[in-house]
Parts: structure tokens; C-alpha cells; sequence
């Protein structure tokens, strides 16, 4: 009996139509200010006959190019030399070989249009290699499937007689596997991570956009009327307060719009999903617009982040950040969120990764040089926004400014003196944990027998103070923790003591 893709083999046939769509996509995204342009009818002088002409000449040329795209890529397993072999290339061809030992996540993500055409995109992580991931963007649901397991299997060293009963004919029944929880995102919950997280990101999106739009269209709008109306409009202002009541009600509109985006954006990105715990790992699925299947085992989890508001407390709801190993190129990419879970349910998400409970340590904190640092450059646009506005508004009286400017200075000290309160690094016999955060807390988890080594740096104007900067580094990223006395380099020989005599897996 033939080993299953022992032979070189292509993707579905409709991976062509998936081809083509991502090349024309890719090649057209870049014309849509055109587009505009022409549809506004400044385009008077050309030929639309021609334009077509060229459009479908350009269209046939990228059909051309899926095809050979798609026959010239071929993937296989070598049992021989324990590889998974990808080629691929039409203009130069690309040889990609896998050991599996350095396999260490295989999972699947559906575009809209992979689950209309019916096929999934099955995702091969490697480590060590600048090359950081295979997508095998057309298989079949159940070449996927056994693609999946099979590779899997290499992974977690299942026996040989296990491997040897799977078959490109036929596909086992996938073994049972007992859930001991669930957690599910409603569409409740989703619209309520969107009203009460990433404020800010959907305003800066929007600002982002418009900036955006009017650099590309700047031309055209200082011809128009309208544009010309509405800055006629904005002179008609004469005092200070009329200009803050506008740019308030700006402010406002932008920052509701933002919530929207925010709302819009959580749904697509976390809809139905659903995490479940098995014996050996947690199966996250989740996405609208890009779903993903992954299975999240504890050795390839390097850190947890936990994360909340104060809004997001009172409602129960948690995230969990979970960076996976992977090279620098890929850290932010391996990032994993998982929003919406319950105290109870982070909880026995963080036991399962972890292997046990964690016990309270030595608490240590940043010189108070760190505090006065940042109280430093919060004041100093303090200055500066005074000194702008008492020489743009020349009748402005220095009272204001002054009264505008310690409002400011009294806010930012008691900002940043919470801020100094909440930060702290707390280090135990197994576990590594740093706290930070006001409003957003989050909690930043290693285990000690994860951590790859420790960087300590001290600047020359931090000698005299004795003070000195610590980096943690794991295979997943770094967490730094600054202004620390000297003192604490003993505890630092302790976790590289830690982690020189662990016997533990960490990947």
C-alpha cells in the first residue's frame, strides 16, 4: 500500500480560479484612486475601447500565469529522508524542503472564497528558517485532512504502525477526541468586545483613511466648490471657544465612527469563534472573513498575556495573548488572541498551558528614576503647547494658558504615578510574570524553564545609580523590565541557573 503523498501531487483544480482571483486582486488593489478618477469623468481624452481592450489582454495574461502556477506547483512527502518537499516557481523555479523535526504547527485558513469553492488552505510552520511558513492554498476537505494528521503524526511521534494505516484512498475516521470545556463567542459578546476595546484603533483607522484619501485626491478637491465652501465655513469662526466646540463635536463624531469600525472589525475577525479543550491541546476556530483552525499545544506556547479593562471586568470577559514560537520575522504574526473568556474559563486555559497552579514570588519594582523620566517628557509637551498658544491667540490672556497648562501638568503626574504603581515583575520558583497597565491591565506569564537567556544592560549614565536594564528573552520575543537595582543580577543567575539544569521540553 502506497504512502499517503509519497508521490508528488498538484492542488484541486479549482485552485486555479483561486490563483487567478489572488493575482488580479493583487495587481488591481493598486488602481482604485485611478478608478476613482476616471469614474468622476477626467478621463475625456482617453479611449474606453482601448482601456477594455487592455483590461481583458491583462486579464488573459494572468489566467496564463494561474495555469502554469498552478502546474508547476507540486508537493510531497519524502519518507526516505523525513521531509516535506514543496516546488513551486513559473519564471524561477523554488525548492523548499521541511524536515519534520523542524515542523511545528500545521492548521488551516478559509478565505470567503476558499469555503464558496470548497477547498482549505492548510498552513506548515517550520522553525530556524527565514522561509517561515508553506501555504497549500487548494485541497480538498479531505486531503487536508489527512494532510494535516499525517504530518501531525510526525510531530507528536506517533508509531509507525499507526502512520502506516493511513491511506490516499481511504480516510481514517478521525479518533474522538473528549472536550473537557468549551467557550463560544455570541453575537452578544461580540458586540460587546467591540464597544469595549480598541477605542482608539478604529478612530486612528479612520484618520489614517481620510489622510490618505485627501493626499491622493488633493488635487481634485482644490477645485471643488464644496471644498472651498467648507473652509469659507470654518473662517466664519472667531473665538477660541467656537474652534473647541467644532473640533469637540469632531472629535466625538470620529470617535463613534471609530467605535463602528471597532465593532465592525471585531466581528470579522473573532465571529463564531469557538475554543475547546482536548487531552493534548486547545482547538481554537474562529474568523468571517479569514476563518483559522489551529490547535494550540502547551511546549509551543513561549507567553501568555492576560488582558482586560475595567469595563470588560464588571463583564466577565478576559483575553488571553498567546505567542507561539517563531522566528523574529514572524513573532507578531504568531501572536494568538483569544477575547471574551470568563475569569473561570482564562483560568483553566492558563492551568492546561502551564501544567500547574502559580504560587506567589519575589515582587520587584523600577527605580523611581523611571517614574520622574516619564513625568519629565509628559511635561515637556505641556511647555510647548502653552508657548504655541499664547503665540498663535496673541489675545489670549497668560492666565489661560497658564491655568490650560497646569490642569494638564496635574493630570499627566497623576497618570504617570499610577502608571509607576502597576508596573511590577514578579519572579517565583516556576513561573516569571510582569504587570503593567491603567486602564488596559495585562499580565505578562512565563515560565522560568522557557526562557532562552537573559540580557542585562546598563547605559553609562545609569552607573553611578547602580541601576540596570533586564530583557527576558524566549522563542517568541523578548520582555524587558527597566531600572532595576544592581542586586537583582543575583536573581538573574538564579534563572540562568534555572534554565541551564531544566530538563523540560520548552518547544
Amino acid at each position: 500500500m502506497n504512502k499517503p503523498f509519497s508521490q508528488p501531487q498538484r492542488q484541486s483544480m479549482v485552485g486555479i480560479v483561486l490563483i487567478f482571483l489572488s493575482a488580479l486582486y493583487k495587481s488591481l488593489k493598486g488602481l482604485w484612486a485611478i478608478a476613482i478618477y476616471v469614474f468622476l469623468g477626467k478621463t475625456s481624452s482617453f479611449n474606453y475601447t482601448y482601456i477594455s481592450l487592455g483590461l481583458i489582454a491583462f486579464a488573459i495574461l494572468i489566467l496564463i500565469f494561474s495555469i502554469l502556477s498552478y502546474r508547476k506547483f507540486l508537493f510531497h512527502i519524502n519518507y526516505e529522508a523525513d521531509e516535506f518537499i514543496l516546488n513551486k516557481g513559473v519564471f524561477s523555479s523554488e525548492n523548499i524542503a521541511i524536515s519534520f523535526d523542524k515542523i511545528q504547527q500545521v492548521y488551516f485558513k478559509r478565505s470567503i472564497i476558499q469555503r464558496i469553492i470548497g477547498v482549505y488552505n492548510v498552513v506548515i510552520q517550520s522553525a530556524g528558517s527565514s522561509e517561515k511558513e508553506i501555504e497549500i492554498k487548494a485541497l480538498s476537505e479531505e486531503k487536508a485532512m489527512l494532510l494535516q494528521q499525517k504530518l501531525n503524526s510526525f510531530i507528536e511521534e506517533e508509531s509507525k504502525a499507526e502512520e502506516e494505516e493511513l491511506s490516499t484512498e481511504s480516510f481514517p475516521e478521525e479518533k474522538k477526541k473528549t472536550v473537557y470545556w468549551e467557550h463560544r463567542l455570541t453575537f452578544t459578546d461580540l458586540l460587546k468586545l467591540g464597544v469595549t476595546s480598541n477605542y482608539f484603533r478604529g478612530f486612528g483607522l479612520i484618520l489614517i483613511f481620510f489622510s490618505s484619501l485627501y493626499n491622493q485626491f488633493a488635487d481634485l478637491f482644490t477645485e471643488n466648490e464644496y471644498a472651498d465652501e467648507a473652509a469659507n465655513y470654518l473662517n466664519t469662526f472667531q473665538s477660541v471657544g467656537e474652534i473647541l466646540m467644532v473640533l469637540t463635536f469632531m472629535f466625538i463624531t470620529v470617535f463613534l465612527v471609530g467605535i463602528v469600525v471597532s465593532i465592525i472589525e471585531t466581528f470579522l475577525k473573532y465571529f463564531e469563534l469557538k475554543l475547546t479543550q482536548s487531552k493534548d491541546s486547545l482547538e481554537l476556530e474562529m474568523g468571517l472573513k479569514t476563518n483559522t483552525k489551529v490547535s494550540l499545544h502547551p511546549n509551543r506556547v513561549q507567553i501568555l498575556r492576560l488582558i482586560t479593562n475595567p469595563i470588560q471586568r464588571k463583564l466577565n470577559m478576559y483575553q488571553l495573548q498567546l505567542s507561539l514560537t517563531s522566528s523574529t520575522e514572524t513573532q507578531k504574526k504568531n501572536r494568538i488572541n483569544i477575547p471574551g473568556l470568563s475569569w473561570d474559563k482564562a483560568t483553566k486555559a492558563s492551568r492546561f498551558l502551564h501544567h500547574h497552579e502559580r504560587e506567589e514570588g519575589e515582587v520587584y519594582k523600577p527605580h523611581k528614576l523611571w517614574f520622574y523620566r516619564r513625568l519629565f517628557w509628559g511635561i515637556v509637551p505641556v511647555l510647548a503647547a502653552a508657548l504655541g498658544l499664547n503665540y498663535i491667540f496673541e489675545t489670549l490672556p497668560n492666565p489661560v494658558v497658564l491655568g490650560l497648562a497646569l490642569v494638564y501638568a496635574i493630570c499627566i503626574f497623576l497618570y504617570q504615578h499610577k502608571v509607576y504603581q502597576k508596573i511590577n515583575l514578579e519572579i517565583s520558583e516556576e513561573f516569571l510574570v510582569k504587570s503593567t497597565g491603567l486602564w488596559s491591565k495585562m499580565q505578562v506569564i512565563i515560565e522560568t524553564f522557557k526562557l532562552q537567556s537573559i540580557s542585562v544592560s546598563q547605559p553609562i549614565w545609569l552607573r553611578r545609580r547602580k541601576l540596570v536594564n533586564i530583557t527576558f528573552h524566549t522563542a517568541s520575543g523578548d520582555v524587558r523590565f527597566p531600572l532595576v537595582n544592581e542586586a537583582f543580577v543575583t536573581q538573574v543567575n538564579y534563572l540562568l541557573y534555572k534554565i541551564e539544569t531544566s530538563t523540560k521540553a520548552w518547544m
